[in-house]
């Protein structure tokens, strides 16, 4: 039998002493999952974000579970439901782990777990509910000292295609203010899980290649270039790759010269007379969001609809500044 001196009470932490915890970052967290279980992840996390920051209440279920509500159009393109529970239903076989210091018996302490616990299908509609386990919330948005955090868009970590694309995002965004990022393959191999069978050449063919190009090609305002090296050569033998060097290049919309500068121009326009020429940064501050969530092209178009209605003298240019301040209150919050 254990001795009383060596047996420690455990006292669950509150909701403000658990986010003192300093976890691994999901970000470079060493898993493998589907490009569509990768989306659920960032609804979730977004979810999550919200409730952190009190700006959406995180509801909770008949056993004062905490879940979220998921638009399958989001996780998986239209009419795709039914794949989505699947992928769902996957991601439940998932173990996330972290370890952290508790605030009062002052013990490292290692929680496994799964990250979804409950998966409820809302019949006719095209929307699921996923009971979220409350000791995942700070495995997937805690960082703070030690940990650091990544900002990246919403809507271009939904809309990249492949899960080995989505991962490398985060990563570069995690990278933003370097300019370059030494990644040991090893290192990488492991924390994408990548398939031992993979030479350095099918990663760079079939993994970074693809993922440069779509994140180049998406818009987005970080993107990288790379080249593989040998950093650390063994004396006697052929060098050998061993390193990707992450060459990170950033550029905002608003900066001449950007693949986006001429929509971020155009939209600003059509912002700032709709908002009647601030003499502040608000309509700045508008499509630097709009940007930032990887809307900016889709508000662009809509844009360019209104510029065309006015131009044919369907639609008045007041009615079409209108149309658009409702769509940014509406869509972005945006007043």
């Amino acid at each position: 039998m254990a001795k009383e001196k060596d047996l420690v009470p455990f006292t669950p932490p509150t909701e403000e002493e658990i986010m003192l915890i300093q976890p691994n970052n999901v970000t470079f967290g060493q898993y493998n999952i589907s490009e569509w279980q990768e989306n659920l992840l960032t609804l979730i996390s977004d979810k999550l974000q919200k409730h952190m920051s009190r700006e959406e209440e995180l509801p909770r279920d008949l056993f004062n579970q905490p879940y979220v509500t998921i638009k399958c159009d989001e996780a998986g393109g239209k009419n795709h439901k039914t794949m989505v529970l699947k992928e769902a239903l996957d991601l439940t076989k998932k173990i996330f782990s972290f370890r952290w210091v508790h605030p009062k018996i002052h013990k490292t302490i290692e929680t496994t777990g799964a990250i979804i616990t409950t998966i409820h299908n809302i019949k006719g509609t095209n929307q699921v509910m996923l009971n979220i386990n409350p000791w995942a919330i700070p495995f997937l948005i805690y960082y703070g000292v030690g940990v650091g955090g990544t900002r990246y868009s919403k809507g271009l970590a939904l809309g990249l295609r492949g899960n080995y694309t989505k991962r490398l995002y985060k990563i570069i965004c995690s990278q933003r203010d370097r300019k370059q990022y030494y990644y040991p393959i090893l290192q990488l191999r492991k924390d994408l899980e990548i398939p031992e069978v993979y030479s350095n050449a099918q990663i760079d063919q079939k993994i970074l290649r693809p993922a440069k190009e779509r994140i180049k090609e998406s818009g987005s305002d970080v993107w990288f270039d790379y080249e593989l090296i040998c950093k650390y050569p063994i004396k006697g033998r052929k060098p050998k790759a061993d390193t990707v060097v992450f060459n990170i290049n950033t550029l905002h919309p608003r900066e001449e010269g950007g693949e986006q500068y001429e929509q971020y121009s155009f939209v600003y326009r059509w912002i700032s007379n709709a908002m009647d020429n601030p003499t502040n940064n608000k309509a700045v501050k508008a499509v630097d969001k709009i940007a930032e969530l990887g809307r900016l092209k889709n508000v662009y178009e809509r844009c360019c609809y209104y510029d065309d209605r006015v131009c044919t003298g369907e639609m008045t240019r007041k009615h079409a500044e209108n149309a658009l301040l409702k769509m940014l209150r509406e869509e972005f919050g945006i007043k």
